[in-house]
């Protein structure tokens, strides 16, 4: 059985969400009422709390937006992330977070969720997470001495609206050694990152120069997403809400 934390009531600190209540549980959907893709109507998704849940399992990502002052639950979900024949970094971050949203909204359809997906790009080419120690030290010898780029999807979505935006930022890497690279790679700490580098840790040593949010590095560009919720709020989220861009 999954675990998840503990539900909350509101999306940020300085900005919330109206929760309403006195209502009955649930009554049958009328004529021309909208439902959530969950099946849940407009009806029942008004008369509850609004609750931020984070579609991820990233303890950097949990810890970037708890220090931005955002409560919310955290309810991981698993897609598919290999990359598809043709498919461009800034397409691939982007439908990853739309997919993780589309399904942490299933199984909260009264919630605000959101979804996210990084990768580093050298030169055209997605660096994921890697396979192993070979693989991590291999990526690193790529980056070392070059400037890439680090990608991150943010989705955010309730009932049936979903908004979404791609961060981008530059890191310069110092040229590495080979010992360093051994060093680090056995430190353990590349092994679930995007490039095989967590810019938070260790490697902070190898980065030279930073050209854009250090949030999107980690993982989580946060002042996009507080941007996405701010619309997604502005857009009446406690209505039936509809998709707003087309299927990626």
């Amino acid at each position: 059985m999954r675990s998840i934390a503990a539900p909350t009531a509101s999306l940020h600190a300085k900005r919330t969400l109206p929760a309403l209540s006195g209502a009955p549980a649930s009554r049958p959907a009328r004529a021309g009422e909208t439902t959530s893709w969950s099946g849940r109507t407009e009806w029942e998704c008004i008369i509850h709390s609004v609750e931020l849940i984070l579609a991820s399992a990233s303890p950097r990502r949990r810890e970037l937006l708890s220090k931005a002052g955002f409560t919310f639950a955290c309810d991981p979900v698993d897609v598919d992330e290999r990359v598809r024949r043709g498919e461009r970094p800034v397409a691939y971050v982007r439908r990853l977070a739309r997919a993780k949203a589309r399904a942490a909204a299933l199984r909260h359809p009264c919630a605000v969720v959101v979804g996210a997906d990084t990768a580093v790009i050298l030169r055209g080419h997605i660096l994921g997470k890697p396979e192993d120690a070979a693989d991590a030290a291999r990526m690193l010898g790529l980056l070392s001495g070059r400037w890439h780029e680090v990608l991150t999807g943010v989705a955010v979505a309730r009932d049936r609206r979903l908004l979404d935006a791609v961060a981008s930022t530059r890191v310069l890497f110092a040229t590495l050694s080979r010992e360093e690279i051994e060093w680090y790679v056995s430190s353990g700490e590349p092994g679930d990152k995007a490039g095989a580098y967590g810019i938070q840790g260790l490697a902070a040593r190898f980065v030279e120069r930073v050209d854009g949010s250090c949030s999107n590095v980690v993982g989580l560009p946060v002042a996009e997403v507080y941007r996405l919720l701010s619309r997604l709020d502005e857009a009446g989220s406690l209505r039936g809400l509809r998709a707003s861009s087309p299927e990626p």
